[in-house]
């Protein structure tokens, strides 16, 4: 076509932003955090020379860097984290935090991030009995890693795990679900959803309340 000009490929230099990674992802992670903390970076065997001498690993270049001293990273994490994640997923990476990281002093980490870790729990229930409920999903979160909130020194709490789960439940993430799975469904599927839903909400004794399905 006259007059169209061909986009040029390339062009000037663009610098790139590393999103944020998991702690399970161990070298991307101190990847990014050697990135926030050293300008001027050029390529790889620059940010892995330290003093003249070329590390290994990621993780040792943050160690020679003198930047994996306490648990400030891990508050950085969590902070940064707070900004775009729902107190779930922080509760989430607190729980892979404590398995994964070397945390000096777990209980200090939990009270300087309570606010944010049981946010949804106290907005429920009250700002006393939220941190129970924040802690006991924790708990249940840390079995998978074969540890508890007492082996971390943190404040321990029973909570049945029928209570926890339906604490947990989140009715408009799971409407939201609902309408998705519905919007996949065909016609005659949708007529089957529609009877076995007005079913549901009839409360009339002669609304059949038994169905049975043949399908392939």
């Amino acid at each position: 076509m006259e007059g169209r000009k061909k986009r040029q490929r390339g062009g000037q230099n663009v610098i790139e932003r590393l999103p944020v990674v998991s702690i399970l992802g161990t070298e991307r992670y101190y990847l990014r955090m050697l990135l926030l903390r050293k300008s001027g970076a050029i390529s790889f065997d620059d940010i892995l020379t330290v003093n003249g001498l070329r590390c290994i690993t990621f993780q040792q270049a943050r160690q020679r860097y003198g930047l994996l001293r306490g648990d400030q990273h891990w508050h950085d994490a969590l902070n940064e984290a707070a900004q775009f994640q729902s107190p779930r997923q922080l509760r989430m990476l607190f729980a892979m935090i404590c398995s994964f990281g070397e945390v000096e002093d777990v209980p200090d980490l939990w009270v300087q991030h309570q606010v944010s870790l049981c946010e949804d729990f106290v907005h429920r229930y009250s700002g006393q009995t939220g941190p129970h409920y924040a802690l006991a999903d924790i708990e249940e979160l840390l079995t998978s890693y074969n540890l508890s909130l007492q082996k971390l020194h943190l404040p321990t709490v029973d909570l049945p795990a029928s209570v926890l789960e339906r604490a947990n439940f989140d009715v408009l993430e799971e409407q939201a679900k609902a309408n998705s799975y519905t919007m996949q469904l065909n016609s005659e599927q949708r007529n089957v959803v529609e009877i076995l839903l007005s079913a549901v909400y009839n409360n009339a004794a002669d609304t059949p309340k038994c169905f049975f399905l043949d399908g392939p």
